[in-house]
């Protein structure tokens, strides 16, 4: 079970350099977003999933006095998904407005797995947050975190998806075939990414490159990097029914590389012929309503 604590930091949060992360590339060229990967949006995905996940409180009416609301957290049909954080708002002046933690609170607990088909709780304690609930409406928001993967096998001849790797359902996932007409060193792995649900999805960094005996073989994948994750939060967030193309060059310029370890890793400036494991990770954003009497 999921672990609540209140803990009174002497800090308000950890910013992590670049430089603090096991990437090949400097900060500055990790900023290169646009030269790294190429993302396009799709609209008009199907959605044929679209309580892929839900959470409800376990009332619809609360008193005044309530202590503690217990939220289901639910997997529908979904991929496994770790649980994560809540928060609310309340109905302020006709519009949804934050309804406010106390000073300096941070979560801390033990993870939990969502696998399809599993109703898990959250609790939310009323003593996390700054004021007392008052007659009104409210609004929890709550997100799960989930990895999903798929593979494909890079050729002399061309890119191919490795069947029965692609998945297909709430989210889909596959990497597309192309062959290799001309120039290989010009060629893209083109990943695409689906939302069949009626939910916010938000790929949290680029799609990770690896194969099954190291992790991240191209420095312009997935960097881990804060600064990554805001910018995919400005341009890369789907809503119900869209899609993300992802195009990653299997070749980079070995220029941008400075350390002598990663040149030896890194050094050959391309993906050589092999099988590799793609990856996205995902935050699936969720909400519902309740009311206070």
């Amino acid at each position: 079970m999921k672990k609540l604590f209140y803990l009174f930091l002497s800090f308000c949060s950890l910013i992590m350099n670049a430089q603090d992360i096991d990437f090949p590339l400097s900060q500055s060229e990790i900023e290169k977003y646009e030269s790294r990967v190429c993302i396009q949006r799709l609209p008009d995905v199907a959605i044929t999933h679209p309580d892929a996940y839900k959470i409800r409180t376990q009332k619809p009416v609360y008193s005044s006095s309530v202590k503690q609301i217990t939220l289901d957290v639910i997997n529908v049909d979904a991929p496994s998904a770790e649980p994560e954080y809540h928060s609310m708002k309340h109905w302020k002046k006709g519009k949804w407005e934050t309804f406010p933690f106390i000073d300096i609170l941070a979560f801390a607990g033990l993870g939990r797995d969502l696998s399809k088909g599993d109703t898990l709780p959250e609790y939310i304690r009323m003593s996390e947050f700054k004021y007392p609930l008052k007659p009104n409406k409210y609004q929890v928001h709550f997100y799960v975190f989930s990895n999903i993967y798929t593979y494909c096998n890079l050729t002399d001849t061309g890119i191919q998806p490795v069947e029965g790797t692609e998945m297909e359902g709430a989210f889909s996932f596959r990497v597309l075939e192309s062959f290799r007409v001309l120039k290989p060193e010009y060629d893209s792995i083109r990943v695409l990414f689906e939302n069949h649900t009626n939910l916010s999805v938000q790929p949290v960094f680029f799609p990770s490159i690896d194969t099954d005996k190291r992790y991240t073989v191209h420095p312009y994948a997935r960097s881990g990097w804060s600064g990554e994750a805001d910018y995919m939060k400005k341009c890369a967030r789907l809503e119900a029914g869209e899609a993300l193309l992802f195009s990653i060059p299997v070749s980079w310029d070995v220029k941008c590389i400075t350390d002598p370890s990663d040149k030896m890793l890194y050094g050959a400036g391309k993906l050589s012929p092999d099988k590799y494991k793609i990856g996205l990770q995902l935050e699936i954003y969720m909400n519902t309503e309740f009311e206070v009497k």
